[in-house]
């Protein structure tokens, strides 16, 4: 029966097993199955049980099929036949279903945690650069100049809604599975909401069939990791292209870098590139427990176990990535004056002459028309924008004047930009403080167990 035998690394759901044995155990005693000693006894030895678990003294043993049957036997070991009365009203169905979900909430507050630290690093790194003006990008053509720091905390903004996914998750699964027992509720266990509140949910599942046989939480969860990891691994690319000696806009430090095996010269992004390498993983991982559970009936099948795997492997990605990611971004050198050297090349100042136009009284279409005409001409000339004179306006379209010359300035066009959500300096500032505020929230709601 090898395939009946669950991983060593399964059995890290002990603690929630035994949240759950817990809260069953009032529940016993409420119903008239222990009485108040035998319901203390089991409490103190499901205690003392965690406490051995936890430092290595008691460990799974072949025979143990999964987490309840192993915390079963040492409570049996232990108590006798008191030990072997938890198991009424009951079923490993209910069980596992709440381990699943308890632990998928203690760990959203964990990837919180480990989010907030990435977004810190990022804002720490965009209060820096604030007034760095760099080549903003659309299809990784220069097209405006913007605040570099701007461009940074686009990447702490989908961190954010990152965050407020997992939130989501822990309130819109904040019920209970325990006391649907095997498919149809218990006639022992009828009081599966004081449980419920035992346990730190809001109440218990409103039907004891799609108790047991759902699993959306845990595909939610592990979308949540994934969204969460395709966002890092967009700035993962960048760090990567940034770090290139194309662009040389940033040094990464000697401990998240590592050098070539056969080139010396070479220093290369690990960290970045493992991140973006893993998130494929991380999607694999949520299409793959989709398909597993797109064909299920109700109520509860064994193909339901295939969630750990997906669950656990998608973590232990998470708690190598996140930590070692948000060091990375800390411990970045930019080169300011390199970007902002970049900024103008590829003609991003050519919006400003098309929107003086505009402001002149002139229709988009037609200024638009117009602008393209100056980014001709300089091609043809084989110069920049910032080279052109009065002379060179008139040969262009008279309709260009002196003065447009003056909105040819890389701190002029990125502080007009001034409104909601816009790159001029002075609403960044703005926009890394009200982030600011708000991390020490989520870092908060992170905290609370």
């Amino acid at each position: 029966m090898a395939l009946s035998r669950a991983p060593q690394s399964y059995f890290v759901l002990y603690v929630e097993d035994l949240i759950g044995s817990r809260a069953h155990a009032r529940e016993l005693a409420r119903a008239g199955l222990l009485n108040e000693d035998e319901a203390a006894t089991i409490l103190a030895a499901l205690d003392a049980i965690e406490i051995e678990v936890r430092e290595g003294r008691e460990k799974p043993i072949g025979g143990d099929e999964d987490v309840h049957t192993f915390l079963e036997r040492l409570l049996v070991e232990r108590l006798g036949a008191l030990g072997g009365k938890l198991r009424a009203g009951r079923s490993r169905n209910d069980q596992t279903a709440n381990d699943m979900r308890l632990f998928l909430r203690r760990k959203a507050r964990e990837i919180v945690a480990g989010i907030v630290d990435v977004q810190r690093a990022i804002i720490e790194q965009a209060t820096l650069h604030v007034d760095t003006i760099a080549p903003g990008f659309t299809h990784l053509q220069p097209a405006q100049p913007v605040s570099f720091g701007h461009h940074l905390m686009a990447h702490a903004q989908a961190l954010r809604r990152d965050v407020t996914r997992f939130m989501d998750f822990h309130q819109r699964f904040n019920l209970s599975p325990l006391g649907a027992a095997a498919l149809g509720g218990s006639s022992i266990a009828v009081r599966p909401d004081l449980s419920a509140l035992e346990m730190g949910y809001d109440g218990a599942c409103e039907n004891s069939i799609d108790a047991v046989a759902s699993r959306d939480h845990v595909a939610e969860f592990l979308f949540a990791c994934a969204m969460m990891s395709v966002n890092l691994s967009r700035l993962a690319e960048e760090t990567c292209v940034w770090a290139s000696r194309q662009f040389a806009w940033v040094r990464l430090d000697d401990a998240y870098s590592t050098g070539s095996s056969i080139m010396p010269q070479k220093k290369n992004p690990d960290i970045a590139e493992l991140t973006r390498g893993m998130t494929g993983t991380l999607i694999g991982n949520v299409a793959g427990l989709l398909a597993t559970l797109k064909g299920l009936p109700l109520a509860y099948n064994r193909d339901l176990a295939e969630d750990k795997r997906s669950v656990l492997e998608t973590l232990g990605v998470l708690e190598l990535v996140l930590p070692a990611f948000a060091g990375m971004v800390a411990t970045l050198k930019f080169d300011a004056a390199r970007i902002r050297r970049d900024a103008p090349l590829g003609f991003t100042l050519a919006t400003e002459i098309a929107d003086w136009l505009a402001r002149g009284g002139l229709p988009f279409a037609a200024a638009h028309e117009v602008t393209g005409n100056v980014v001709k001409y300089c091609e043809q000339q084989g110069r920049d924008l910032s080279e052109l004179s009065v002379d060179d306006l008139a040969v262009i379209d008279a309709r260009l004047q002196a003065p447009v010359l003056d909105c040819l300035d890389l701190d002029r066009a990125v502080a007009l930009r001034t409104g909601t959500g816009g790159t001029a300096p002075v609403r960044v500032r703005e926009q890394i403080a009200a982030l600011a505020g708000v991390l020490d929230q989520h870092a908060a709601w992170a905290a609370a167990r």
